[in-house]
C-alpha cells in the first residue's frame, strides 16, 4: 500500500476512535425480563417494574468492560396515592452487559435502598403486574 493511502486510512481510523461517544449505541433499544422492561436511547430512557417505574438520564455510560452506569428517577406505584402522586426518588443504576443480557440494580440514593438485581434481554419485552 502506498504511504499516502496508508496515512489516509490511519487518519480515518483515528477520527472514528476520537469521535466515539461514552454512551455505546449498541446498548440502545428495548430490553425485557420477568421483572423489568428497559427502553434506552442516547436521549435517556425508561424502566418499568412491577408496581414501579423510572427514568434514565441521557448521561448513561457503558464502559469497554461492559459496566453500565446511569442516574435518573424512580417512582413507586400502587397503594394509596398521596395528593400530587408518589414523590420521585433519585436513582443510581449500575449493571453489567454480557452479550444480549443486562443485569442491573437500582439504588434509591435518598433512601439508601437497593432494588434488584434485575436481568433483561435485548429485544424482549414482558407484561408486568400493574399495582392498583
Amino acid at each position: 500500500m502506498n504511504p499516502a493511502r496508508l496515512l489516509a486510512c490511519g487518519l480515518l481510523l483515528l477520527g472514528a476512535a476520537c469521535g466515539a461517544s461514552p454512551t455505546a449505541p449498541e446498548l440502545a433499544g428495548q430490553w425485557g425480563g420477568p421483572e423489568a422492561n428497559l427502553t434506552l436511547a442516547r436521549s435517556g430512557g425508561t424502566i418499568e417494574y412491577s408496581c414501579a417505574e423510572g427514568t434514565v438520564d441521557p448521561s448513561w455510560t457503558l464502559s469497554a468492560g461492559g459496566q453500565w452506569r446511569a442516574t435518573g428517577q424512580h417512582y413507586t406505584g400502587g397503594g394509596p396515592v398521596p395528593p400530587g402522586g408518589h414523590p420521585p426518588h433519585p436513582a443510581a443504576y449500575a449493571g453489567t452487559v454480557r452479550g444480549d443480557e443486562l443485569t442491573f440494580t437500582v439504588t434509591l440514593t435518598d433512601l439508601d435502598q437497593i432494588l434488584g438485581p434485575y436481568t433483561v434481554t435485548r429485544g424482549q419485552s414482558s407484561n408486568l403486574i400493574v399495582c392498583l
